[in-house]
């Protein structure tokens, strides 16, 4: 750059200060004047003294700065009185009735009622009892009779065999209770009581309960026959128990008598 425009451009910006200069003042007149009227106005409103208020003023001023919730009222609830419970009546004594006082009879007319038609009470079957009859055949005078067997005729038996009767003395060991022996009878020889003629004829069939005294021997000493199916049954039962052979009770090691129920069982076998 040449000198002359160097000294052009001072020029210039000496003329473009001059012309500013002016525009500062005024900003700066304009500034200090707005501060001199906030200044004054406040002074003014500081001592200016505000009007009196009424009474009315002030309760209403009051009344715009609290505000009263209402309270919704307390539901009283009212307690219910316990009804007094009723007293039971006393019972009523009755008056005892005066048996010499003839009763008041009223006459009514009778009612017709049905006869009533008497009901066919079954008859119960009636136990036949009757004479000795012969079972084995081939009996007379060319036969002995000893070996027959002889029993009553009918459907049951009126008295219990009792042929053979025991007692203590009689028994080789001594008697024990079936709840005290530790190993009870067992059966080692068994026999089956045959069917008499009558049984087959009439095909009776059955169970037969039977108690057996079995002593330390395992021998049958005595015989109680519980149910009895009848026609000869019962003679049939007793023999066949007499021949039975049992493995004796035992109390440890020491063989005891006891007693012991046994089931005969009668069934005709289908031909």
């Amino acid at each position: 750059m040449d000198r002359n425009s160097q000294e052009w451009l001072l020029q210039f910006y000496a003329r473009t200060d001059k012309k500013a200069q002016p525009e500062q003042r005024s900003l700066t007149l304009i500034l200090i004047v707005i501060s001199l009227l906030f200044v004054s106005l406040g002074l003014f409103l500081k001592h200016q003294k505000p009007a009196p208020e009424t009474v009315q003023q002030k309760i209403e001023r009051i009344q715009t700065r609290f505000v009263f919730e209402q309270k919704t009222p307390l539901e009283i609830v009212e307690k219910k009185k316990p009804q007094p419970k009723e007293k039971p009546q006393p019972l009523q004594k009755k008056e005892p009735l005066d048996l010499t006082k003839k009763p008041v009879i009223t006459k009514d007319v009778p009612e017709e009622v049905e006869p009533e038609v008497p009901k066919k009470v079954k008859k119960p079957v009636r136990r036949v009892y009757g004479l000795k009859k012969v079972y084995s055949s081939g009996i007379g005078a060319s036969n002995d009779a000893s070996s027959a067997i002889i029993g009553k005729q009918g459907n049951t038996l009126n008295t219990p065999i009792d042929t053979f009767k025991v007692t203590e003395q009689e028994l080789k060991g001594e008697l024990a209770s079936v709840t005290s022996v530790t190993t009870l009878p067992r059966l080692k020889f068994h026999v089956k009581p045959e069917y008499t003629k009558e049984m087959l004829e009439n095909r009776i069939e059955g169970v037969v309960r039977v108690k057996v005294l079995i002593d330390v021997d395992g021998k049958v000493k005595k015989v109680i026959i519980l149910d009895d199916l009848g026609y000869g049954s019962k003679e049939k039962i007793y023999e066949a128990c007499m021949k039975l052979e049992f493995e004796p009770a035992y109390q440890g090691e020491t063989p005891m008598a006891s007693w012991q129920l046994i089931r005969f069982r009668f069934q005709m076998v289908q031909g």
